[in-house]
């Protein structure tokens, strides 16, 4: 579970550098109109080149985030360079007058997507003493009215600076709000879990105590009753048993693998897939890498025992294939077969039939932070596919 939060931790902060880089592309072109503007004091060759610094590091962290999970670490160094290029390029092209200076509000407006309210409000401090440095290191701070016109912008670099921390605050809120739901769900779906395969257990351990008991019992009986006084009857009624038992124990296996327990996941389906096929006249193709199992085995047992279970009772399928490997953080489970396919459309009506398999599977799956795709060829065939983390 930490694993888990602090993955989905890391693709929050990825997700929102990646926002952020592609919001200093367009400051780089207002950062060169806004050198055409007249400046007192400009620097034009100090400012191209900090400029052009400023445009290599936005295409390198862009580039970075585009392929690369990044972490607050990232976060913060990339804010810290941001108020250091802005300082430098305003203090090239005009110091407290440089229209460079209103890119200062990018950084308090950007940390507030990415930072708690204490971080974003010392990024809005930072931003208002690099400016108000800046201006009075500046020669045009020595003009008429520079004062009050440094305390002007500095005074609305520290309203936006509120505001950003406002909105931080109340993000943080709602962020905090979403987690709890989400610890709440998966502590329920691991309830709800653990109390299915508490009763499935039971009701296995039951047919297998008692009812198969009590079959193979009577088969027995069956058959010394036939080797006394041989009839057809007998006979048949001995390949019925046969056959019930058998049918059971598929009924038992897929209760409750207790294959699953001892063996692992590979193992258990493995043995489901086979079984499935087997009671469908399917042709299997198995595709299962080892070490595939993790921390949601028995969801994904499960996903596969309602797939599998649909293929033989809906698809009127030739073939059937099952493909389990690990994809990175990832395990990925494809059910695949040939079958007639079932429309898009027809997904809500069996639902509104009261089939809520594939429904609560897909919601088990997406609590658990995973997710299922289901791609249906009508007359072609149907492909599913669950993505749960290791």
């Amino acid at each position: 579970m930490l694993e888990q939060s602090v993955d989905a931790e890391r693709e929050a902060a990825t997700e929102t550098e990646r926002l952020v880089a592609w919001l200093r592309l367009p400051a780089i072109g207002l950062l060169v109109l806004s050198r055409t503007i007249p400046h007192p004091n400009p620097q034009p060759t100090g400012f191209y080149l900090a400029l052009g610094l400023f445009a290599a590091w936005s295409a390198v962290a862009l580039a970075y985030v585009t392929v690369r999970r990044v972490d607050r670490r990232f976060s913060l160094a990339a804010t810290a360079l941001d108020v250091g290029f802005f300082t430098a390029l305003a203090l090239l092209s005009g110091g407290p007058y440089s229209n460079a200076r209103l890119a200062y509000v990018l950084v308090p407006v950007s940390v507030a997507f990415r930072f708690r309210p204490a971080v974003t409000a010392l990024a809005a401090a930072a931003t208002v003493v690099a400016y108000v440095a800046q201006a009075a290191a500046h020669p045009a701070a020595a003009g008429t009215d520079a004062d009050r016109f440094i305390a002007t912008y500095a005074g609305y670099l520290a309203w936006v600076g509120a505001a950003c921390v406002l909105l931080s605050a109340l993000l943080a809120r709602r962020t905090d709000a979403t987690a709890q739901l989400a610890r709440v769900r998966s502590r329920l779906l691991a309830d709800a879990l653990t109390a299915e395969q508490r009763e499935r257990r039971a009701l296995a351990e039951g047919l297998h105590d008692h009812a198969v008991q009590n079959l193979l019992s009577a088969l027995h009986e069956l058959e010394e009753a036939e080797e006394e006084s041989p009839h057809p009857a007998l006979g048949r009624a001995e390949a019925a048993l046969v056959e019930t038992v058998q049918e059971l124990r598929d009924a038992i296996f897929e209760l409750h693998p207790y294959v699953l327990d001892e063996a692992g996941l590979e193992a258990a389906v493995r043995a489901l897939a086979t079984r499935a096929a087997a009671r469908g006249g399917l042709e299997l193709q198995l595709d299962v890498a080892p070490h595939s199992g993790g921390r949601n085995d028995q969801l994904l047992f499960s996903a596969l025992r309602e797939l599998v279970a649909n293929v033989v009772r809906h698809a009127k399928a030739r073939s059937l294939r099952v493909a389990l490997r690990p994809a990175g953080d990832e395990v990925v489970l494809v059910v695949e077969d040939d079958g007639v396919g079932l429309e898009p459309e027809r997904l809500g009506e069996r639902l509104a039939d009261g089939h809520i398999g594939l429904a609560t599977q897909r919601v088990r799956i997406e609590s658990a932070g995973g997710r299922m795709s289901i791609v249906a060829r009508p007359g072609e065939g149907t492909r599913a596919e669950v993505r749960l983390p290791r």
